[in-house]
């Protein structure tokens, strides 16, 4: 999706709203709101998709008392830059988009490099996080001694002599977590006596 693709979906989206949108090339501002007369005015010239996903959090959450465009101190003005950066993400993902294309995402969505960065790397980390937190709870239960115990047996048995044994390795090799260091360090250090 480009940037003008990006932008007529979100107006879309605002009309959902029973928003009327008019656009002037002679607005001073890019775009702006208003929730009491059910009015969206933009600039063709100066328009972002950040900045109509920003108009549209405050539509969602009927934001009607803001501060100015730029108020970092303003609850709803900081709600709705966060918002309109995790809308647009939810969108550049839905569209093939991963965090390997972070740069397409700023440059596609015009929104501020230091904010989205911050909000997509926390969100990117805390998922990552959670992912590998299950995966790593299905291995757990998923591998047990006597498994463990069959894959160090079947390790050791391509070896002729067995001086010392690189543990990183050998989970490497069988493709297991690291996690497994000491159940599997116990274990060869039993069939071993030595590790």
């Amino acid at each position: 999706m480009n940037k003008q693709e990006l932008i007529e979906y979100l107006l879309l989206e605002m009309e959902k709203y029973n928003i009327h949108i008019t656009c002037d090339d002679c607005f001073p501002k890019n775009a702006m709101v208003n929730i009491k007369r059910k009015l969206m005015i933009y600039n063709p010239t100066k328009i972002s998709a950040f900045k109509i996903a920003h108009e549209l959090s405050h539509v969602i959450n009927k934001d009607i008392c803001r501060g100015s465009e730029n108020d970092t101190t303003n609850p709803q003005e900081v709600r709705a830059n966060r918002e309109a950066v995790l809308l647009l993400w939810e969108i550049f993902e839905a569209n093939g988009g991963s965090y390997e294309y972070f740069n397409v995402f700023v440059n596609t969505t015009n929104a501020p490099f230091e904010l989205v960065e911050s909000i997509i790397k926390n969100e990117y980390l805390e998922l990552h996080e959670a992912i590998t937190e299950i995966f790593e709870d299905e291995i757990k239960v998923s591998i047990n001694k006597q498994e463990m115990h069959d894959y160090i047996v079947d390790y050791i048995s391509y070896f002729d002599v067995i001086e010392t044994v690189n543990i990183y390795q050998f989970l490497d090799r069988y493709h297991l977590s690291h996690n497994f260091y000491n159940m599997a360090e116990i274990e060869f250090k039993q069939l071993l006596d030595t590790v």
